[in-house]
Order: structure tokens, then sequence, then C-alpha cells
């Protein structure tokens, strides 16, 4: 009974760590994403390093058993842009 009780712990841990890569991923990625895309925009990039992590927790879903972790682009942005006051970044619905 131990045996197997270790082994389902090791199991849901594996997962948790999966999970919480992909989020440090996703972060990364979309992060370094928007700040190219803010260019030679100080403003931007200032903007986009002191908002987004806040707009990524509020818009990263961790997901469960019967779902996967989910990114909403279009609430990050909007948030993002709300936060700064200035509409940086716009979804393009047709490239979706």
């Amino acid at each position: 009974m131990g045996k197997r009780l270790a082994g389902a712990l090791l199991g849901v841990v594996a997962i948790l760590g999966m999970k919480f890569y992909s989020k440090a991923s996703a972060h990364d990625d979309v992060k370094a994403r928007l700040v190219a895309l803010c260019e030679a925009d100080a403003e931007c990039v200032a903007d986009v390093e002191k908002h987004f992590d806040a707009c990524f927790e509020a818009s990263y879903k961790m997901g469960g058993r019967r779902s996967s972790s989910k990114l909403n682009t279009d609430a990050l942005v909007q948030c993002v842009n709300t936060r700064s006051g200035v509409p940086y970044f716009v979804v393009d619905e047709e490239a979706k």
C-alpha cells in the first residue's frame, strides 16, 4: 500500500511540475514577443515590464484533470493596454 501511494504521489508531483514548467515557459515566451513588438518604444517596453506579470497571472489558466493549460491572449493584451493607459497591442482575430 505504501509503495502505491508513493508512486501515485510521484505521478502527481511530475504532472504538477510539467504544468508549472509549461506556465513558466509560456510566460517568458509571450513576454519576449510583446517586448519585441514594442520595437524601439521605451515606454512600451517599460509598461510591458511593469504590468506583464499581473496580467499574465490573471489571463493564464492552469487547467485541470480534463483540460489543458490555456492563455487568454485577448485578456492579456487588454490588461496590459488598460493598466498602461495606452493601446499598444491588438489581437488580430483573422490570424487566430
